[in-house]
């Protein structure tokens, strides 16, 4: 119990607690802040998107599509690589805490240079998706696949702002999501062929985006800045409008409930 005790302290300061030479050879360890968080949600997402590439739009594709095998693992290792910053894996061996290294480069400038190299990729997988699918519009494809990378700016913000109270971190994701839901919602309207079903879930991303940015700036009574309402109207934007807008709102929603 009172190791326990210590490795709960030690977690609690930001300190990566010690495996031992007889423990397990792996042990998961939570991020700690909120740039580490959004990093780990960035780095899920471009390895899923990998996997989406790699199988989808790469080897399961008539003919095979090279580009997106290629752009698949790539994001896989750009996706392992930022979860191996963190810190979220502690080694019990030596060999393996050689990897550990790799958290010594986890800083604002390494990972703005990983979010370009991330967004690259990103449009590339959107583009090897859209020579597989044709029938969907490429604005749309690049916009809901420019998630990874977009997180991966918003941490290496948040890493460099940490000592300054600047926004909250769910706000400042939340503003990212807002902007993103608008351009999403102008590219629902400018899509053809026309439809009014496009042009209705374009109304209802501007409204909700209305409604969001009135309640973070405190204008409107009826629509609280509280955790259940951004989490309502970011499903909503997640629901109607295609693309990443509406899953930022989502995710400033999991900050809001660190951050009380």
């Amino acid at each position: 119990m009172a190791e326990e005790r210590t490795i709960n302290e030690k977690s609690a300061r930001g300190i990566k607690p010690k495996i031992s030479s007889g423990g397990p050879i792996l042990k998961f360890i939570g991020p700690e802040g909120a740039s580490k968080v959004v990093l780990l949600i960035a780095a899920l997402s471009i390895i899923l998107q990998g996997n989406e590439a790699f199988w989808t739009y790469g080897i399961n594709a008539t003919p095979v599509n090279g580009l997106g095998i290629f752009c698949g693992i790539i994001l896989y290792i750009l996706g392992i690589i930022l979860i191996l910053m963190i810190g979220t894996i502690g080694f019990g061996t030596a060999t393996l805490k050689k990897i550990e290294l790799i958290e010594k480069y986890y800083n604002p400038f390494v990972l703005l240079c990983m979010a370009i190299l991330i967004i690259v990729f990103e449009i590339l997988s959107a583009t090897a998706s859209f020579l597989v699918l044709q029938s969907e519009n490429i604005l749309t494809l690049v916009f809901s696949s420019l998630l990874g990378g977009t997180l991966t700016i918003i941490a290496a913000i948040l890493e460099q702002t940490k000592y300054k109270e600047i926004m909250k971190p769910s706000k400042l994701l939340g503003l990212v999501g807002a902007f993103f839901a608008i351009i999403e919602a102008f590219i629902l309207f400018i899509t053809l062929p026309i439809l009014l079903s496009r042009y209705w879930d374009g109304i209802i991303a501007i409204v909700v985006v209305n409604l969001l940015l009135l309640s973070i700036y405190d204008k409107i009574r009826f629509i609280p800045y509280e955790w259940w309402m951004v989490l309502i109207l970011g499903f909503i934007l997640y629901g109607w409008v295609p693309g990443i807008g509406g899953t930022l709102v989502l995710i400033s929603f999991i900050l809001m409930l660190i951050e009380k």
